[in-house]
């Protein structure tokens, strides 16, 4: 941490006019979440199975030798595709009738078929601050970072909500395959707080005499920059008095 201290203060003071009046360190709460998810693939419906989809909001079909003999298909590949519909929620057996459901009517209408995925696992990175997810962090925390004093304008009025990790991972995991099929996020099963890393911030006020303005950097060791929010917000609340106490 020494070595970044002094790197950030060269840094800094490379402008001769910039003098640094203060600096101080403290943590900021990130909640790492554990997150519990399914994709779903999506292809363009072939031209058999929308025939089928059709044809069970049309007629009254009992058996896949009923479909075999209307479509011309041979009786075991419509076995194979109706098991399937009925997998994937499109279809359903009712009083020995298939009939279509909500689902395999929408997906008629658009053409798209949706295929749900088995349920997988991903950790998260909040900050309520910034009310942001975070890439995970391209180096380990320093020891000694818990003891550090939290920053004085932390809120944890801030929670993540379901739509924000959807979004999320909608970005982060979204692809099409050689073959064509897109694979997106369809839903978020869960998510639980595991736990609160503490992120050390490295904070500067400095002081430019040829414009004659204070302001603040604070350095975000988990994003590895100079954070802007957080420059803000320490600027809005305490500019006016860094000119009464430190003309």
């Amino acid at each position: 941490m020494d070595k970044l201290v002094k790197r950030l203060r060269s840094k800094l003071l490379e402008n001769p006019a910039v003098t640094i009046k203060k600096a101080d360190i403290w943590h900021i709460p990130v909640i790492i979440y554990s997150v519990a998810f399914h994709r779903v693939k999506r292809s363009k419906m072939d031209i058999l199975m929308k025939m089928m989809l059709l044809t069970f909001k049309q007629a009254q079909i009992r058996r896949a030798a009923n479909l075999s003999e209307l479509l011309l298909v041979e009786e075991l590949f419509i076995e194979d595709l109706l098991k399937k519909m009925q997998r994937m929620g499109l279809i359903s057996l009712e009083k020995g009738i298939y009939q279509l459901t909500s689902k395999g009517q929408e997906q008629v209408n658009t053409g798209i078929m949706e295929e749900e995925l088995k349920e997988e696992s991903a950790e998260l990175s909040y900050s309520p601050l910034h009310d942001e997810i975070w890439p995970g962090m391209t180096e380990l925390l320093p020891e000694g970072n818990v003891e550090l004093p939290l920053y004085r304008y932390a809120d944890d009025d801030n929670l993540i909500d379901e739509d924000q990790i959807l979004q999320v991972l909608a970005e982060r995991d979204t692809g099409v395959d050689e073959d064509g099929f897109q694979t997106v996020v369809g839903a978020v099963n869960s998510f639980d707080q595991q736990e609160v890393e503490h992120v050390p911030c490295l904070e500067f006020l400095l002081y430019n005499k040829e414009q004659d303005i204070y302001y603040a950097r604070v350095w975000n060791h988990w994003l590895g920059r100079w954070d802007e929010t957080l420059e803000k917000q320490i600027e809005e609340k305490e500019r006016l008095e860094w000119r009464k106490s430190l003309i």
